[in-house]
């Protein structure tokens, strides 16, 4: 299907220079985002979960996880970032770039940093909830969307969430690495290291080099689907 232009890529287009812009940004801002995304968890695990069992059936979890945890770092992020701010946080933020096009929707990431300076581009952000540690197929089918370039394609940066019902953090990492057949290394930024995260990296044919960040939130014991 032919695709048209889209509003955000009339008003910014992109050439080189604008491309490396926002590789440069993404890189420059993964470390504050990251540490945003996790802050807002802390927020959403003491103020939110603390009241909900997640053992009984619940419809929408996933969906809803997100958009609460979308509302704590919303709420961070205005406190903090007073006046100019490179970022700004989205829900369901849409990529023009690799939608098929025509009136089919744009594949939407689960949360999102935007550059204010440039709305095409943005730090993405995918989130699943994981009854256990093993149970990680549609955790790797979205780490597939960052690999192939479909996420991510113009700044080579971006994270995974999986919201853990049960097991423990080093069990899941244990299982992301022998399903990616590589290593999950330790963050450089000393206020990531304390966390359950990992990085990994990937080449890509048709976009920047990946890396991707993987995050295990606990968020409770034992939950079934209905």
């Amino acid at each position: 299907m032919n695709r048209r232009p889209t509003f955000s890529a009339q008003r910014w287009p992109m050439d080189e220079q604008s491309l490396e812009q926002a590789r440069s940004w993404a890189t420059g801002i993964a470390t504050h985002v990251l540490d945003l995304t996790w802050r807002a968890f802390d927020k959403l695990q003491t103020e939110d979960l603390q009241h909900v069992d997640l053992r009984q059936p619940l419809d929408q979890l996933e969906r809803d996880l997100t958009s609460n945890h979308f509302m704590h770092i919303n709420k961070l992020w205005s406190q903090e970032d007073e006046g100019y701010s490179s970022i700004c946080p989205h829900h369901e933020f849409p990529e023009q770039e690799t939608r098929a096009g025509g009136k089919s929707r744009p594949p939407a990431y689960d949360l999102a940093f935007v550059y204010t300076e440039n709305r095409r581009i943005a730090w993405p952000i995918e989130a699943k909830v994981l009854q256990s540690p093993g149970s990680v197929a549609q955790y790797l089918d979205d780490v597939d969307k960052f690999v192939s370039g479909k996420a991510a394609p113009l700044t080579g940066q971006g994270g995974m969430i999986a919201y853990m019902l049960s097991g423990h953090e080093a069990e899941l990492f244990a299982e992301i690495k022998r399903r990616l057949k590589q290593e999950l290394l330790v963050p450089a930024a000393s206020v990531l290291t304390c966390r359950a995260h990992k990085v990994s990296h990937h080449a890509r044919v048709l976009a920047p080099r990946l890396q991707l960040h993987h995050m295990a939130m606990p968020c409770g014991a034992g939950y079934a689907d209905s």
